[in-house]
């Protein structure tokens, strides 16, 4: 898990190569370990916070907005490497790295107006999109459907060295 969370940072801006599921969930899984956290943290010293201001007294507001600053930080922060590590992801399935730009801006144009029509449309791409996620590696090329690499066959480089 630490050595997939590693690996997930160092490689923060390649998107040229593949990541394996596990180097993609891993992370995942411990970006939202780390937001559960920081939300409790935040749930508790705002409690504190509300507490404190109620009985007359001033503590505890600074320490609230340190955590909201360390949440938004850390959100941007991950932005990038969450991008990255996806289009490997992608990569990795068989399909272009360019799939991810076209999920993306089908959930922003589904989700632009109230339409629960365009909102059940949008909940059947973010399924689609996981699905690909949670594919094996090269299973869309094993299966023989259509791959941005079909005619000029790339074998594209992992970022791992396990030979």
């Amino acid at each position: 898990m630490f050595k997939a969370y590693k690996y997930y940072w160092q490689n923060a801006f390649k998107y040229r190569a593949t990541s394996t599921r596990a180097d993609f969930w891993w992370p995942v899984l411990v970006n939202f370990i780390i937001f559960v956290i920081l939300y409790f943290l935040l749930v508790i010293a705002g409690f504190a916070s509300v507490t404190s201001i109620m009985n007359g007294y001033n503590h505890g507001v600074g320490f609230l907005i340190f955590l909201l600053f360390v949440i938004a930080v850390f959100a941007i922060a991950i932005i990038i490497p969450g991008i990255a590590i996806c289009v490997r992801r992608v990569r990795d399935t068989g399909l272009t790295g360019w799939t991810v730009l076209v999920f993306w801006l089908l959930s922003l144009i589904f989700t632009s107006n109230n339409s629960a029509v365009m909102e059940t449309i949008f909940s059947v791409i973010e399924i689609i999109f996981l699905v690909i996620l949670c594919l094996p590696s090269g299973y869309i090329n094993k299966q023989g459907w259509w791959s941005a690499n079909y005619d000029n066959d790339i074998t594209v480089p992992s970022l791992r060295n396990d030979d």
